[in-house]
């Protein structure tokens, strides 16, 4: 019997850098509150993410959100410096410029601009066991590696692998649920890009990743799998997820149960990104 239950919650205040886990968050908007709600900047305004320099994944950002701080440690050098996060924090921004060795900024935006799929897909979605097959078919890679990998903003267990994916219907097409209180619509699942195969710890590119998911993957679908209709491979994990303007304000908590509804026409075309 599935009972899907809201398990964990991560957010990333500052874009492609480390996460803080929550037993509880309040919705912002179309995102959760403080999700991605700072990024670095370089002097042309492309934002520094792993895509760009694996040294991100060298840079460990612990928070306290309610104070508005911030402390990054270089894990190369164990070097530690705390910064208000305020805007045109000079300090600050002279920090992650050394460590990136490029002129970067601190820039803030509290309307989920700095997702990789703004306002269409503020949330993503993954079950446990999702995590837990590919641990077990993929060598050498835990789920909290897994998690890190693919950064997903909120899991939930008492549900099959993949079971998210049900949660989309076709193009054009979401699917409604509620975690407690809150409204969603499951939008697509998520194409993956070259950041997974990165080592969360030290940036290295495991060549070997992708191949391997794969063909983890692989086991379970069937020649008409609508996987094989979204892309040319089947390099998905995740569901892309509409968070309504609705909802802003409310509050969703880890042992919400997870509601599946109707079928909604999305507001604009679905994506797989």
């Amino acid at each position: 019997m599935q009972n899907p239950i809201l398990s964990k919650i991560r957010i990333y205040p500052i874009k492609s850098l480390s996460h803080v886990e929550l037993t509880e968050s309040e919705v912002g908007t179309h995102s959760l509150l403080y999700d991605r709600q700072y990024a670095m900047i370089d002097e042309t305004g492309r934002v520094m993410n792993g895509k760009r320099n694996p040294r991100v994944n060298l840079l460990q950002a612990n928070y306290n959100l309610k104070d508005r701080k911030v402390s990054f440690i270089n894990k190369e050098t164990k070097h530690e410096e705390s910064f208000d996060l305020d805007k045109g924090n000079k300090e600050l921004d002279e920090f992650i410029s050394d460590f990136f060795d490029t002129p970067l900024r601190l820039v803030e935006n509290n309307l989920g601009q700095f997702m990789d799929i703004p306002k269409e897909s503020s949330v993503t979605i993954v079950s446990t066991e999702s995590l837990r097959f590919l641990e077990k078919r993929m060598d050498g890679y835990s789920i909290e590696s897994l998690r890190l990998r693919f950064r997903p903003t909120i899991e939930i267990s008492g549900v099959p692998p993949f079971w998210e994916e049900t949660l989309y219907e076709d193009i054009g097409i979401g699917i409604k649920f509620k975690i407690g209180d809150v409204t969603m619509v499951g939008v697509s699942p998520r194409a993956r890009c070259n950041v997974p195969p990165q080592n969360p710890e030290t940036g290295e590119l495991e060549r070997s990743f992708v191949a391997d998911m794969l063909k983890a993957r692989n086991e379970l679908l069937t020649e008409h799998s609508y996987l094989l209709e979204l892309g040319r491979t089947t390099y998905f994990l995740t569901m892309n997820t509409f968070v309504p303007k609705s909802e802003l304000g409310k509050r969703i908590s880890i042992g919400d149960k997870l509601i599946v509804g109707t079928k909604e026409e999305l507001p604009f075309r679905s994506i797989y990104g």
